[in-house]
């Protein structure tokens, strides 16, 4: 499965926790060809392997014979497909039949594998739900795929719900340039010159079509060249049966548009099919759905240039000149010139190859192209492709210059100025000083008639940016709100991702967490939608931190991972930094300092947000290691403002280590900046909690920590201020109620698995006389790396980073004798005999597994 590693790991990990008796949902969605069959087929094997029963049902192309039927195939219940009299049977009866087919699996774990429910009738999709529901509580994964094809609207509805649930979701983006050249490659049997990947490339990065041309080519011994005028036949079939899915109308307009120079203009189309632009809006998402278009800023583009001239090719010679003809008709009865109406090739291709996520691929043909065009515009509106594809990889200072550059040619057209000046905003508002980004947006708004709405929104998320930073998070969400309102179609439309991110942002700093779920579902739709996957990434690694606020560390680690994945895969490195500051923040909880600073670690600038988060972890790991004096040094010149900000929890901890060191002066500063960030945003209970919990901690005062711990929204930061107030109160003498906090403080660490801060409480009830022992049991294997407790594990970690014993002891607040017992289990379930050898293992498992522990469970 070339290309395919990020969507395997989804799968690996929903084996594994199905071998370790656990369940899950991984719902994967692709545009037909993608690859999801094979990726589903590669996954019944490996479970056939690992011993893991399979329940696999596929529905057929022309639908099912009769209701749930598909699932009764599976196991083999065909007899059930009808009663006695030919009637369907009952639901509560069918129902029935298939959860005693999955009893019949029982009691080894069992992967449920549905293939194709795009094709699948309501009655199924409802029968899935609800036995998904009733078999929660067994050993067994769902794995289900469907195409983006227009019959898969009912399974939209059923993937949308189980997401809600808890399920995982996985969209088949289009492979990167390298998975391309190994497929074709291996397709063909030989490397690939250039002409051959140029070819490739016009596949748009969808396996299926790079496959079949390339096989047919050599079967039907055909030279390379040829595919510009003979298409193989087995290619034409594959596309013929994606054309033929559609209803007419969306039909007529992507064969006009392949006549036409493979794009058009909402208007020139609507006009075209004598319609309007909102009545074309259901044929243009129904073709979108299918894959086979995508909307840009200029209007409507084929996502495959192989897939346009397939199209082009079998529209008969006459119908093509009458489809010439009207356009020029329609073009000079509305006095526009051509080149307003049709994107040019170069940019259309450039366009779609950003749009898809293909940068590196964009950037080479952006280049390419330069080097050879002699018009001054069309040169610009190539260094404005240039820009937006260095934007979106990283290279902000690069990306603002290229833009200044276009911006500077007098006379541009409307289309070029806006795209340049978008991609201005956006890179000076997430990759340099907010001051400069503010400046250039009030510029924007004030010249209300040169721009147009797509300037203006990204104006409007500049301005939201600016007043994050300067801590007035009301006003902040109100102009992202603005900005991601619809304005009709245009570049506004299609680039909202940034502004729903920046809002989404927002609400998971100030713990309106369900808000911002919703917020990041409709940026997700949109973008897969529109086959617009190189904001993907951001997405995943705002998720990862809303996640992480919720106290669901296993979904934070998979979002994060997920981003990860995806910034890779689409080379967007902006959401790195975020991502991994999500996985060295759970690591911390977990009590793995080494796991944490590796995430710190050779990590992008990304955006100020993410710089921040890492420079406040880093003296969070800094404290851990080597005490509060340790990390004062790295919190003196963090600004304030913009950190208590999109880190409340922050300003409680501040002053505490800040206490710790002897050093109340700095202290009072973090309490009068969390307390007048509070003040001056008293519609987020969370900032109004983390200054109570800070000015609790400076005073002494209990009632200040009880609200802090009854108003904190942040689990973990709820669970903080428990403490905080339990200590105040054993230090009064009241053992009893100092216990009661500690205690809901231990068990909310539990529950969310923050192991550090949990053996930390357990050492303070000890002081006031409530002892809890450090293990519960839990089925494991005698030996290897899965056999260990998590106490063993956290230990093995600290030991692997080099730390004594007695280092180890404070750190997990257990004696030095409790360190050596446990290391000498370690030793003895490793089979190893020295902490270097014990480095090691620890190294590869922190790469794999994050130092989680991999048996589950607290010890």
């Amino acid at each position: 499965m070339w290309g395919r590693d990020r969507e395997w790991r989804h799968v690996e990990g929903l084996l594994q926790t199905l071998r370790r008796g656990g369940g899950g949902t991984l719902l994967v969605d692709g545009e037909p060809g993608s690859g999801k069959s094979r990726l589903l087929a590669e996954a019944v094997a490996e479970a056939s392997v690992r011993g893991i029963g399979v329940v696999h049902g596929r529905v057929e192309e022309l639908g099912e014979l009769a209701p749930c039927s598909m699932l009764l195939e599976a196991f083999g219940l065909r007899s059930e497909l009808g009663g006695d009299d030919g009637s369907a049977r009952s639901a509560p009866l069918v129902l029935e039949r298939l959860r005693l087919g999955f009893e019949r699996l029982a009691p080894g774990p069992v992967l449920a594998a549905l293939d194709d429910l795009q094709r699948a009738d309501p009655a199924t999709l409802r029968m899935v739900h609800t036995l998904h529901d009733v078999m929660a509580d067994r050993p067994i994964s769902w794995l289900m795929f469907r195409s983006t094809a227009p019959s898969g609207c009912q399974a939209v509805s059923l993937f949308d719900i189980l997401e809600r649930e808890g399920a995982d979701r996985v969209a088949l983006a289009p492979l990167a340039p390298a998975a391309v050249v190994a497929l074709t490659e291996d397709t063909l049997g030989r490397s690939a010159d250039p002409a051959t990947r140029a070819l490739a490339a016009t596949a748009g990065g969808n396996p299926l079509l790079i496959t079949e041309l390339f096989a047919g080519l050599r079967d039907e011994g055909l030279p390379r060249d040829a595919a510009r005028d003979r298409v193989p036949g087995r290619l034409r079939i594959v596309v013929r049966g994606w054309i033929d899915t559609l209803s007419t109308n969306a039909r007529s307009l992507v064969e006009t548009m392949a006549v036409l120079g493979r794009s058009l203009s909402l208007e020139h189309a609507a006009s075209l099919l004598d319609t309007t632009p909102a009545a074309l809006l259901p044929v243009t998402e129904e073709a979108t759905a299918a894959g086979i278009l995508i909307v840009t800023e200029h209007g409507l583009i084929f996502r495959h240039d192989l897939v346009a001239g397939i199209v082009a090719a079998a529209i008969p010679p006459l119908v093509r000149q009458a489809l010439l003809d009207q356009s020029g008709v329609l073009m000079g009865s509305v006095g526009v010139a051509p080149a307003r109406l049709l994107t040019g090739p170069a940019s259309t291709a450039v366009d779609a190859a950003i749009a898809s996520g293909r940068l590196h691929e964009a950037e080479e043909m952006v280049r390419g192209r330069l080097a050879e065009h002699g018009s001054v515009y069309g040169s610009a509106e190539l260094r404005c492709l240039l820009a937006d594809t260095l934007y979106l990889t990283g290279r902000g200072d690069e990306a603002i210059h290229e833009a200044g550059t276009v911006l500077a040619v007098p006379g541009l057209p409307d289309h070029v100025r806006e795209r340049a000046t978008l991609v201005r905003l956006y890179a000076t508002t997430r990759l340099r000083d907010g001051g400069t980004a503010r400046a250039y947006a009030q510029e924007v708004i004030d010249a209300k008639d040169r721009y147009g709405p797509g300037a203006r929104s990204a104006a409007l998320v500049a301005l939201a940016t600016a007043e994050r930073h300067e801590g007035r998070l009301a006003g902040a969400l109100a102009l992202a709100e603005s900005a991601d309102r619809p304005v009709g179609p245009g570049s506004a439309k299609e680039r909202r991702y940034e502004a729903r991110l920046i809002a989404a942002g927002v609400l998971v700093d100030v713990h309106r967490l369900d808000e911002a779920r919703a917020m990041l579902r409709q940026a997700r739709k949109d973008m897969f939608d529109h086959g617009h996957l190189a904001w993907a990434a951001d997405a995943s690694a705002v998720e990862a931190r809303l996640e992480l606020l919720a106290g669901r560390f296993d979904d934070a680690v998979t979002e994060a991972r997920r981003a990860l994945d995806l910034a890779g895969a689409l080379n967007t490195p902006l959401s790195v930094a975020a991502a991994c500051a999500v996985l060295a923040a759970v690591a911390l909880r977990r009590g793995d300092l080494q796991g944490a600073a590796h995430h710190l670690g050779d990590q992008p600038g990304g955006a100020a947000e993410a710089r921040l988060r890492h420079a406040l972890l880093a003296a969070q790991v800094a404290e851990a290691r080597d005490g509060p004096r340790g990390a004062m040094s790295l919190l003196a010149d963090l600004p304030r403002p913009l950190l208590l900000a999109i880190e409340p929890a922050a300003g409680p901890w501040m002053a505490r280590v800040a206490l710790s060191a002897g050093d109340r002066a700095a202290a009072e500063s973090v309490v009068a900046a969390a307390e007048a960030l509070g003040g001056a945003n008293h519609e987020f209970p969370a900032l109004d909690a983390a200054a109570a919990h800070a000015r609790g901690l400076l005073d002494g005062d209990r009632e200040a920590l009880a609200l802090a711990a009854r108003r904190a929204e942040d689990v973990w930061a709820r669970a903080s201020a428990e403490e905080d107030l339990g200590k105040v109160l054993a230090a009064a003498g009241l053992r009893v109620e100092a216990a009661e906090s500690l205690e809901r403080a231990l068990n909310t660490y539990d529950g969310i698995g923050a192991v550090r801060d949990a053996a930390r409480i357990r050492r303070r009830l000890r002081g006031v006389g409530v002892r809890h022992r450090h293990w519960s049991y839990a089925e494991r294997p005698v030996s290897g790396w899965d056999s260990l407790t998590e106490t063993e594990h956290t230990v093995s970690l600290l030991a692997a980073d080099g730390m004594t014993n007695p280092q180890i002891a404070e750190q997990m607040f257990i004696s030095v004798h409790t360190v050596a017992f446990h290391l000498r289990q370690v030793f003895r379930k490793l089979s190893i005999r020295s902490r270097v050898e014990l480095a090691r293992l620890a190294a590869e498992q922190t790469r794999d597994g994050l130092g989680q522990p991999p048996g589950g469970g607290r010890v």
